[in-house]
């Protein structure tokens, strides 16, 4: 790290805002090096943040400079610094101190510059941590913390303390800051020194741990201002069943079909994974089926039951999802899990295995319904859009779009908006590209649902909040209207 003074900025100045940055990037250190051409600053400390137990400058002096007068102005600051002058080269102890008694200091500058061989005002400072303090993190301690307070993630960055998210909320733990060296230790005890390596070289990571007895992790490593940083996901060690995630019936009944391409689509955190892996998980237990997923990483862990599934890891097991995919066709599978449809080549895959007799799941990052098939169709270039519109009209079994809302009592529910494929109305708006006409059609069946009407069932059953609920919506004036019974004019005129 560098960071440049002014003409008027003394070394103590380098000193207070060098370690403030240090300390807000990367953490307390124990040990910090400062040096610009012709000096260097080395401070100590068991708690850098509070204060320095030891300081010691060591500058060139000036070719004439005498060694009395330079002992008797380091005496006159009244101090009671100690001063070594060897070879032209100076070294000045300072005794320990405080932030607050910092400006006391000001004379011992003073006389640094007035015997420095150059000037060092308007310098270029590199900071350099030397050693940072123990701290003795535990990640297994923070997961059992994280399992206790019901959370969701765990974030862990150099210079800041742990934080947790619950219901949506991130809120920091009663713990001190994480510094770099702290990142590396829990980094190490997450993945031992192959992920270390990988973060370090790729400068960016993704791989799971299991916590027994507690559930899984999805590990995301990064690189945050040449420190290492560290966002957990806690998955539960068996999937949800349908049940417990409040989702309807008409979303479970596509497990039983034997065919086709179903998206469970939203945000990040929005619980994709979830609903995937508690449809997956119903699979396995009802029907006698193959099922390979394929995943970047691996989140939930399922066991055979009255299935086989087969879990492949991108980067471990697979170079790539349209690799995977491509090769699953040859592995004799009933069911695929994409992890995420992220190309081109993956989304033509996905097409291409749903119209060959298989059931294939996957994800996407859209907000609405509508949207994932227009996104879908959006991929490909214009002279290949009527092709892909025709295979997804006659392949799609459906797209969910979720997300979270902060439930009454506590925890979170989802808020869904369905849009089921299998029928000639939505198919013909797809062959069409009149794809507005999907609004209006999950606004009059019975099955399907828009993020509107989802929002005033949740409401009106007393699961959110009315102001929870019409944050789900598109509007406030939607919201108002389905709970007054009004339904869309689109969707009747539609079905005339």
């Amino acid at each position: 790290m560098y960071i440049g003074s002014q003409s008027t900025s003394t070394i103590l100045d380098i000193l207070r805002i060098g370690l403030h940055e240090v300390i807000r990037a990367t953490g307390i250190p124990s040990e910090v090096k400062i040096t610009t051409e012709g000096c260097s600053i080395v401070v100590k400390s068991t708690d850098l943040s509070r204060k320095v137990d030891s300081m010691q400058i060591t500058f060139n002096l000036k070719e004439s400079t005498n060694p009395t007068e330079l002992n008797k102005a380091f005496e006159d600051t009244r101090l009671g610094v100690r001063v070594k002058n060897e070879d032209g080269i100076c070294r000045v102890m300072l005794p320990g101190f405080n932030w607050k008694q910092l400006p006391l200091l000001i004379p011992v500058d003073g006389v640094v510059e007035k015997f420095s061989k150059s000037s060092l005002r308007s310098r270029t400072w590199q900071l350099e941590v030397l050693a940072y303090l123990k701290t003795g993190f535990n990640i297994n301690a923070m997961i059992e913390m994280m399992k206790a307070k019901n959370a969701s993630d765990l974030h862990l960055r150099a210079g800041a303390k742990p934080y947790i998210r619950i219901d949506n909320d991130l809120m920091p733990l009663d713990m001190p800051p994480l510094n770099a060296e702290d990142m590396r230790e829990l980094l190490y005890q997450l993945g031992g020194q192959e992920e270390v390596d990988m973060l370090y070289t790729e400068r960016e990571t993704s791989f799971q741990y299991h916590a027994a007895g507690i559930g899984y992790l999805r590990c995301s490593g990064y690189i945050k201002m040449g420190a290492p940083a560290l966002a957990i996901r806690l998955i539960p060690e068996e999937p949800l069943p349908f049940e417990k995630l409040n989702i309807p019936e008409v979303v479970r009944d596509v497990c039983n079909k034997h065919r086709g391409l179903f998206l469970v689509c939203g945000i990040t955190g929005s619980g994709k994974s979830t609903t995937l892996a508690a449809m997956v998980d119903y699979i396995n237990a009802t029907r006698s089926a193959n099922i390979i997923t394929i995943e970047d990483p691996i989140e939930y862990v399922y066991t055979d039951k009255k299935s086989i599934v087969s879990q492949r890891q991108v980067g471990r097991d697979t170079l790539s999802f349209a690799n995977a995919l491509r090769g699953s066709l040859r592995e004799d599978p009933d069911v695929i899990l994409v992890g995420e449809m992220r190309d081109r080549d993956t989304i033509r895959a996905g097409l291409s295995a749903a119209e060959t007799g298989h059931l294939v799941f996957s994800t996407l990052h859209t907000t609405t319904a509508v949207d994932t098939v227009n996104r879908i169709i959006s991929y490909f270039p214009q002279n290949e859009r009527d092709l892909i519109r025709q295979e997804l009209a006659y392949s799609l079994q459906g797209v969910v779009c979720q997300r979270l809302l902060k439930r009454v009592g506590g925890g979170r529910i989802p808020c869904l908006e369905i849009l089921l494929g299998g029928k000639p109305i939505v198919r013909d708006a797809i062959l069409e590209g009149d794809l507005d006409k999907l609004h209006g059609i999950m606004d009059v069946d019975g099955d399907m649902k828009s993020f509107d009407q989802y929002a005033v069932e949740l409401y009106q059953k007393g699961l959110v909040s009315k102001e929870e609920a019409m944050s789900a919506c598109s509007n406030e004036e939607a919201f108002e209207r389905i709970v007054s019974g009004i339904k869309s004019s689109e969707g009747r005129k539609i079905l005339k």
